[in-house]
């Protein structure tokens, strides 16, 4: 072949070679890049989210028992249950979430506070927040927050059968 001599190298040598060269030097870099191009991991976006449902859970039901809209006991005792699921949501969440320093800060009074809900209204927010939480639940990785997400749903749904009673 013309231009091919002793000690040449053919085109296709020098291609292969290059291609080569592109792909190590491609794979050198994906060890660098996270799978999850975000601070906040999928189970702590979902952790979030079940979080600002339960705060607005909670000024619901603040509303409602400020207004007298359903018997002051029953409304004491769920929203206690709520406070509760919102310590357990906020242990759960990694000590360097953004989240903890928020909710520092939405622990301040609230620029316009909910209209009350009567009892029917909040048994209706009741059954919707159980039913997002079997979703949310199956969405997480960890067995752990799946359990508590299943079992605040599960608290959820008993206030749901509870504000239905009266």
């Amino acid at each position: 072949m013309l231009g091919q001599g002793i000690g040449c190298v053919s085109r296709r040598t020098v291609l292969g070679a290059a291609l080569a060269g592109a792909a190590a030097a491609g794979l050198a870099g994906c060890g660098t890049v996270e799978w999850y191009p975000s601070d906040v991991s999928p189970d702590e976006h979902v952790l979030l989210s079940v979080l600002r449902e339960k705060e607005r859970l909670v000024a619901r039901y603040e509303a409602a028992a400020a207004e007298g809209a359903g018997p002051a006991d029953l409304l004491g005792r769920l929203l206690e249950n709520h406070l509760s699921h919102l310590d357990a949501l906020l242990e759960a969440l990694p000590e360097d979430s953004e989240a903890l320093s928020q909710a520092d800060a939405s622990a301040a009074p609230q620029e316009e506070a909910p209209a009350a809900t009567d009892t029917a209204g909040l048994r209706a927010l009741e059954i919707s927040a159980a039913g997002a939480r079997i979703d949310q639940a199956a969405a997480l990785s960890d067995p752990g927050l799946s359990q508590l997400v299943s079992a605040i749903g599960a608290c959820e749904a008993g206030h749901a059968r509870l504000l239905a009673d009266d």
